[in-house]
């Protein structure tokens, strides 16, 4: 994910081979670990910048390179045009800089006619917008929201004043800003700044949030320590006079934009140290609505999106980084590219386009790439003159200025008036819903009452909020009488403990008069749950029955269903699920199962013998040899650790063999790694020749060993070589090669101190890097220059 901060590409630690002994055979991972593969050198304008005419762009697209940053200009986070059509630029490190620029009739060529810094003291404003006759800024490392105005006329902000202060950190932080419907100014935070209580309006629709996870998982603390809400989306107007928070449960969405109708959509973050657990969520596409809660939280602790208090992607994009997003209306594109929903992927170079249809009371959506290159790190585009102005750059990359536009006639941009529905459809009747998630009224109780078993999943979701907001002893009674699920899970939500016992009781009941569907069990196993957590433990006459009624459930034919029954029995301490819960981790494939399987297990204290403890740690050998993301690996690690040590000295004994993690045996040996006698310094200077094309016609099996002898593999993994499967120290460079070119990974190596993101701070010293200098200086030249061009071509396609 894109996070406005650099981290050591290579060695965070210097450790020996033995440290990390390589396995035999693991299975290659088909996956990316892009965050951690980051790292470019400090931007002194050096570095080559991807020429326009190497981007890959649709048939009928000309792409053009307007300016190259210089080392005064920064790296370059965010971009907004004012009214004038200056462009004003947000610089990484501080300050703000606005571009005037002028076209060449003859040619309709575009170039700077006038550079000025507007501001040097903002850190890193990765949110500008240019409304109200006012230059706003979010700035990340500021810690605030602004807005600069020139009150004089002489083009001079003499006027900058602080409308939002937030606290908390800044890797996922105080990100893009958007004008909507109606004039407001939208502002999109990551799962980092914290809104502090007194500055959030009363009337925001986002309410009753909690971590809500059934059993907390004390690994979490230790894997992040950010709490709910996590990221949010806020709503102010020009004054910043009020901010509601609209939604939250995501994890790091840099930009947002409304479509025509007035609907928001933005595209948020994965953590893709997650990919293979049950917990993983890819990067995705997200239908904004009030009150939408969108099941982001810290650890193992995220929400599946069948939670039905929370929402759904409208479409799913898998492993990336998400930075700007936008709608093509403004643009002169062919009306397929003016309808699309434009979302930038910084970490492999992408500019794709997803097309959204209308589904229901949502939308659900179809992906394409758009612009692609190599590397293309975009961090933010807007739409002006019809045109597509994007900028690159971000932890200190190089950064430059580019326009793309169409060539095959002139389409007219659309005109936005944001009229919505009014129609009679789903969509509207979602809109009068999230109406009364601000206001208690008659009107409102009855609408949501009557749309809670409502076929379309979002008005539903609209029905709940807005019932929550009325109040309980209105509509508790009716709720119970109905024996609505999506009432019962509002009931769980809101009311007190003296409420739960009827509530699991009418939800056995539920249960128990059989027939209900997939989508109808989840939703009450979800009340279940939330009541536990919210309302306390169940006394025991309620115990008997909840007990009663899930354990005949178990296992169901759902999966899903599964996931939930396990984690409620296991909460209960049901008897005798031990051997139904081993059962379905034997005979599931999917290593998402074996996680979430494996976790809850290990919360069951009582009922185990030997036999048991040898399923268990036979089922954890076959997931150990299975590919993940970085906590993959951890997990998998932390499991073997507890499940050892709540063995017996009997046990330990008769289960010996099972006792070691499994090495996979398919896989080539790994290169030996020998101690190299000193060749020489290597500095950037030796290699200035040889950084060229040339380097993809070396040998990569050659640049493979050069990575072991150079102990590269002691830390860092690389997808296509399994030797290096257990090397989690360091950063994954698998795609390293999508990403940087050969400059920047040997500048990497050479000076890894040169940027150094925090969480790979050496504690000597916040800007010293764990990886030591000098591991190259036991290559020869043609060995470095081998290593390069393997990094290099660790790519994705």
């Amino acid at each position: 994910m894109y996070t406005g901060r650099t981290v050591s590409l290579l060695l965070t630690s210097i450790i020996t081979a033995e440290r990390l002994p390589a396995t035999d055979e693991p299975t290659p991972v088909p996956r990316i670990d892009a965050y951690d593969s980051w790292k470019m050198a400090k931007t002194d304008g050096e570095n080559p910048i991807t020429p326009a005419t190497t981007i890959q762009a649709p048939e009928g697209f000309t792409v053009e390179l307007i300016r190259a940053a210089t080392a005064e200009d920064g790296s370059w986070v965010g971009m907004t045009f004012d009214d004038k059509g200056r462009l004003y630029l947000g610089i990484e490190e501080k300050g703000i800089l606005r571009l005037t620029l002028t076209s060449d009739r003859g040619s309709e060529r575009w170039q700077v006619s006038k550079r000025e810094f507007v501001d040097d003291s903002l850190e890193e404003c990765r949110g500008l917008l240019w409304a109200h006759d006012a230059l706003y800024a979010n700035a990340n490392d500021s810690k605030g929201f602004f807005r600069l105005r020139d009150t004089t006329g002489d083009d001079h902000f003499d006027e900058k004043r602080i409308l939002l202060a937030t606290s908390g950190g800044v890797g996922h932080g105080r990100n893009h800003l958007r004008l909507g419907p109606n004039g407001h100014i939208y502002l999109i935070h990551g799962n980092n700044p914290w809104l502090n209580e007194s500055d959030e309006s009363p009337y925001s629709p986002y309410i009753n949030w909690e971590e809500d996870q059934l059993i907390p998982n004390p690994w979490d603390d230790s894997w992040n320590q950010l709490p709910a809400p996590a990221g949010y989306v806020l709503k102010t107007d020009k004054d910043g006079s009020f901010f509601e928070r609209i939604c939250g449960g995501l994890r790091n969405p840099i930009d947002m934009d409304f479509n025509k109708d007035g609907e928001m959509f933005v595209y948020d973050a994965d953590s893709e140290w997650d990919a293979g657990l049950a917990w993983y969520k890819p990067t995705r596409v997200l239908h904004i609505v009030s009150g939408g809660e969108y099941g982001w939280r810290r650890g193992t602790g995220k929400w599946p999106d069948y939670y039905a208090d929370s929402l759904p992607a409208a479409c799913d994009i898998g492993l990336g980084s998400p930075t700007g997003v936008g709608f093509g209306y403004q643009s002169n594109f062919p009306k397929k590219w003016r309808e699309a929903f434009f979302i930038a992927d910084w970490s492999y170079g992408r500019l794709l386009s997803v097309h959204l249809n209308p589904d229901g009371a949502t939308y659900m959506g179809n992906v394409e790439t758009f612009l692609s290159g190599r590397p293309l790190n975009v961090t933010d585009f807007v739409f002006h003159e019809g045109d597509l102005w994007f900028i690159t750059g971000g932890r200190r990359t190089q950064s430059a200025l580019y326009r793309v536009s169409w060539e095959g006639g002139a389409e007219k941009p659309d005109t936005l008036n944001y009229t919505g529905w009014g129609d009679g459809s789903l969509q509207e009747l979602r809109r009068q819903l999230e109406t009364f998630h601000k206001e208690v009224s008659t009107e409102g109780r009855q609408l949501a009452l009557a749309n809670l078993d409502h076929s379309d999943r979002f008005i539903r979701f609209a029905a709940r909020v807005a019932l929550e907001k009325q109040a309980l002893f209105e509509w508790e009674s009716e709720v119970l009488k109905l024996k609505s699920p999506e009432g019962l899970l509002a009931l769980a939500r809101v009311a007190p403990p003296a409420s739960q016992g009827d509530l699991v009781r009418a939800v056995c009941d539920v249960i128990k008069e059989g027939q209900v569907d997939d989508t109808t069990l989840l939703t009450l196993l979800r009340v279940l749950q939330i009541s536990f957590i919210r309302q306390g433990e169940p006394k025991k006459d309620t115990l008997i029955i909840v007990n009663e009624t899930l354990n005949r459930l178990y296992p169901a034919l759902s999966g899903k269903a599964n996931h939930e029954l396990c984690e409620l029995l296991v909460y209960l301490e049901t008897p005798h699920i031990i051997d139904r819960t081993l059962t379905l981790l034997e005979e599931s494939d999917d290593t998402r199962d074996w996680s979430h399987y494996l976790v809850y297990l290990r919360y069951i204290k009582k009922g185990w013998n030997t036999e048991r403890r040898r399923r268990y740690l036979e089922a954890l050998r076959r997931f150990e040899s299975f590919p993940g993301g970085r906590w993959y690996v951890r997990t998998a690690q932390d499991l073997r650790r507890e499940a050892t040590a709540a063995l017996s000295d009997a046990e330990r004994s008769s289960l010996s063999e099972f006792l070691e993690p499994a090495i996979p045996k398919t896989a080539p040996p790994p290169v030996t790694v020998d101690p190299a006698n000193y060749i020489k310094d290597w500095r950037l200077e030796d290699f200035t020749d040889e950084l060229g094309t040339a380097l993809a016609e070396r040998d990569q099996e050659a640049g493979r060993k050069a990575f072991h002898l150079g102990a590269c593999a002691a830390c860092h993994r690389i997808a296509s070589d399994p030797a290096t499967t257990n090397a989690i120290l360091g950063p994954d460079l698998s795609g390293v090669g999508s990403r940087f070119d050969s400059r920047a990974l040997l500048e990497s190596i050479i000076h890894p101190s040169l940027v150094i993101g925090e969480k790979y701070r050496n504690p000597a010293g916040p800007n010293v890097s764990t990886m030591p200098s000098g591991l190259i200086n036991g290559l020869e030249k043609e060995q470095v220059l081998d290593l390069i061009a393997y990094l290099a071509g660790q790519t994705i396609d």
